[in-house]
């Protein structure tokens, strides 16, 4: 196997440290994000729902919750009831992914985010090969051992923050081992390039990574990237600057969700020590619990579509080339499809959520994130468990759920 390129190779701790300094850079930025991203949103999804399933906005609107002074904004069609969200996710015909060629595209590059039709479907079923439940179970392993290390060392620290420790790092080395990134590389740095946090200016990272996707032999046959340099669909072809966005776009969404989501689970079962205990007595719980919570506060809080032709939504008129805004964490607390649907409750019976999407483009980790959440809950079990020497086990202290675009706790510090 070829070399990590000298730029992206850490030395000896480098690894930690390089992940460390990105979850520097992103809590940073969440921090920046300041005023309405710090408000809970759902109170205003609920009066939104209320009168209408589907209502005329601005992004800026819907991004902050208030309106820019002194602009008129990019108009955007909110859409905040579950069965208009599920729709428009279900229609590519009439809702084209290629909205996000204005946002997510100017930052990674085109991606098969922002594809629709047989180009997407192309990506999806090489893609899908290194994501399907079995591939993903695959990994159990090492998610396991590097879960239990993590929340080992901070226990015999008397402490730490698990968001910053735990969720993020196991979040991001999963991806990057799945992409095909070997050990030993400057993860962090990676990740933070591909989001947008790290800034490039003289192009050196893109130009490493690319350079390595040239390389074919540096990849294993059984990653990400393997399958993607290997693939004989002329659709995907071979080309590393086609590659490029693809590996950065993963990257970004198969960590930020995620490690999110991981955050929230462990926020959900540490603040009520009887969802713990309900968990430890009954481990059949485990898979009913995460959906609740992917469901009670999903990570990503909406998707982008557009219009393809003028059509009909809930009794109102959209037109071609118009914005659509699918409000997911709305839709997943429609009192229409579930009772009480503010409450986190893990005996709830199941239901389709709107958390992974739906549709053609249902999220492909999303048996990889699944697995994730259960060996995080069990290492939690395993750590919280009383012993004679620790008979009350550890102190949660947080400031709770935050964020408008992204929710998640920011901060998660137990004490010993």
């Amino acid at each position: 196997m070829t070399a990590v390129p000298p730029l992206l190779e850490a030395g000896p701790g480098g690894v930690e440290e390089d992940l460390a300094a990105a979850h520097a850079l992103v809590s940073a930025f969440d921090t920046d994000q300041g005023g309405s991203e710090a408000a809970d949103p759902h109170t205003e999804f609920a009066a939104l729902r209320r009168t209408g399933a589907v209502h005329p906005s601005t992004l800026e609107r819907v991004f902050t919750g208030a309106d820019l002074p002194g602009t008129s904004g990019t108009p955007v069609w909110h859409v905040v009831s579950f069965d208009a969200a599920d729709r428009v996710l279900r229609d590519e015909h009439t809702f084209s992914s290629s909205a996000y060629a204005d946002s997510m595209g100017q930052v990674v590059g085109r991606s098969f985010l922002e594809m629709d039709g047989a180009e997407h479907r192309a990506w999806r079923t090489v893609l899908h090969r290194g994501f399907h439940r079995q591939t993903a179970a695959g990994w159990r392993p090492r998610l396991r051992a590097d879960v239990l290390s993590r929340l080992t060392a901070m226990a015999g620290r008397g402490g730490g923050d698990l968001v910053g420790e735990v969720a993020f790092p196991v979040a991001l080395t999963t991806i990057a081992g799945i992409i095909g990134f070997p050990p030993g590389t400057r993860i962090g740095t990676l990740y933070t390039w591909a989001v947008g946090l790290l800034d490039d200016p003289d192009g050196k990272i893109a130009t490493a990574v690319t350079e390595w996707l040239g390389t074919p032999s540096a990849w294993p046959a059984d990653s990400v990237v393997g399958r993607l340099l290997r693939c004989d669909d002329p659709v995907i072809g071979a080309d590393p600057a086609v590659l490029l966005p693809a590996v950065r776009l993963l990257l970004s969404t198969g960590t930020e969700p995620p490690f999110r989501a991981l955050a929230t689970l462990m926020y959900a079962v540490l603040r009520d020590p009887a969802v713990l205990e309900a968990v430890r007595a009954n481990a059949s719980l485990t898979p009913a619990l995460v959906q609740e919570c992917w469901r009670w506060e999903c990570p990503l809080t909406w998707v982008l579509r557009r219009c393809t032709a003028d059509t009909e939504l809930c009794g109102v008129r959209l037109r071609a080339g118009d914005l659509v805004c699918v409000n997911l964490a709305s839709a997943n607390r429609d009192e229409s499809r579930w009772a009480d649907a503010d409450r986190f409750d893990p005996h709830r019976r199941p239901l389709p959520h709107l958390a992974v999407g739906s549709g053609p483009h249902l999220c492909l980790g999303r048996h990889l994130a699944a697995l994730e959440a259960e060996e995080i809950l069990a290492g939690l079990l395993r750590l919280t468990e009383p012993t004679p020497t620790r008979p009350s086990g550890p102190v949660l202290d947080t400031d709770g759920m935050s964020g408008r675009g992204f929710r998640s706790p920011r901060r998660l510090a137990l004490r010993f």
